[in-house]
């Protein structure tokens, strides 16, 4: 997987959605598990998945590792070389479904290209083929493979799950205020050029209007609000 290297791939102190993220789990957990699912429409109480351990970083769910019955033959379905899709964020519902988290501080963030041998790029494409063929989208495997190659990975996903009678739900957690200090690259995004951005993602993918439009749930988040003292 070819994606594009920026800041946000370290967890950094007060900027980035690693930190972000990490702070809505550790002292937001209530407000965010509740914002998210007004966002999804499901179940507040998110049991979320552990890390695991590698250092002060730890490394992400790759993956469905963390599902037995279906992690090997995802493999075979996808083809993800030596690491693959990677969450930065899994949490289970009440009712069994998987919520599947992208976070984005920045909308450099959103781009991506496919990357991988020939053999697996082939692969791949035949089953994004399957897919946008399946819900109608109006686009090609070549479509989907350059700025929005992130987005299609994870749509393919979702449905590999619900073909196997699996509950699953993609979430982009926006930040909005996500960096302190703003450079040229990596800058804050303000609500609306959030969804200025997100809506132009979706229409590159073709899914507007689509049933793969309804797996993905948007959710921005005001990350550095600030409260009146009382």
């Amino acid at each position: 997987m070819n994606y594009k290297k920026n800041i946000s791939d370290k967890l950094a102190l007060g900027y980035g959605s690693k930190y972000q993220l990490l702070r809505m789990l550790g002292w937001h957990r209530n407000e965010f598990n509740h914002t998210i699912a007004q966002s999804a429409h499901i179940s507040s109480n998110i049991n979320w998945l552990d890390f695991r351990f590698n250092g002060p970083e730890d490394k992400e769910l790759l993956n469905f590792d963390f599902i037995e019955t279906v992690k090997d033959e995802w493999r075979e379905y996808w083809k993800c070389g030596f690491t693959g899709l990677n969450w930065d964020a899994v949490g289970i519902t009440e009712d069994g479904t998987y919520v599947f988290v992208e976070a984005k501080a920045n909308s450099e963030e959103l781009k991506s290209s496919s990357g991988g041998s020939e053999k697996s790029i082939e692969s791949n494409n035949r089953v994004i083929e399957k897919v946008i063929k399946k819900y109608s989208v109006q686009k090609t495997a070549e479509d989907w493979n350059r700025d929005v190659y992130q987005l299609a990975n994870r749509l393919v996903a979702i449905d590999f799950l619900i073909q196997k009678k699996i509950k699953a739900i993609l979430v982009y957690v926006l930040f909005e205020n996500g960096y302190e200090f703003n450079s040229s690259t990596n800058k804050s995004v303000s609500k609306e050029e959030w969804e200025k951005t997100i809506k132009n993602e979706f229409d590159k993918a073709g899914i507007v209007g689509t049933e793969l439009e309804k797996m993905v749930s948007v959710c921005i988040i005001n990350c550095n609000k600030k409260e009146s003292n009382l």
